[in-house]
């Protein structure tokens, strides 16, 4: 990530940090049912059903205080300006940030912006197929790179629970 689009996330509001997240998502992201959530509590799930791959903690979003998630979607949307698979789209939005009259989130709340932007990221590296029987959601996460399926899920699991502000310090960034 260059300097000057730290710079530009440091200097963000919140509300542009959520509308830009949101715009990239959209750009990243699928519409596609089979490997989407549903709602904010499907995602909330995928996100725990990786989370567990690494033993990691499975974190509440919707349950954290407005400040840590606003914490939680600068660091996401630093992270995705830096991952090489999402920093193009990043550039062109922090390029020339969405403002408050360019696009609304009136009705997705803070954690909705941040799931989905999660969510869209994951799909950048991993396929997401959701399996909806009985009213239950199973997920399935095969990859999409060649890669050793375990370390990379657990690397994936990692960035997540840092990103959303547990689990340990680790390796720099997936890229």
């Amino acid at each position: 990530m260059t300097t000057f689009a730290a710079r530009t996330i440091a200097d963000l509001s919140g509300r542009s940090v959520l509308l830009s997240l949101q715009e990239i998502a959209e750009d990243i992201g699928t519409t596609d049912t089979t490997r989407t959530p549903l709602d904010a509590d499907e995602a909330e799930s995928l996100l725990s059903a990786l989370l567990r791959v690494s033993e990691q903690p499975s974190v509440t979003i919707s349950g954290l205080p407005e400040q840590r998630m606003l914490t939680a979607a600068r660091r996401l949307l630093t992270h995705i300006a830096e991952d090489p698979d999402t920093a193009e789209s990043a550039g062109a939005v922090l390029a020339d940030p969405p403002a408050d009259e360019q696009m609304s989130v009136e009705t997705a709340a803070t954690a909705a912006v941040v799931l989905g932007a999660l969510v869209a990221w994951l799909q950048t590296k991993v396929d997401i197929r959701i399996i909806r029987k009985e009213g239950k959601s199973e997920f399935e996460f095969r990859l999409t790179k060649t890669a050793s399926s375990a370390p990379l899920l657990r690397e994936l699991s990692a960035v997540i629970a840092r990103l959303l502000g547990g689990g340990p310090p680790g390796p720099p960034p997936l890229g």
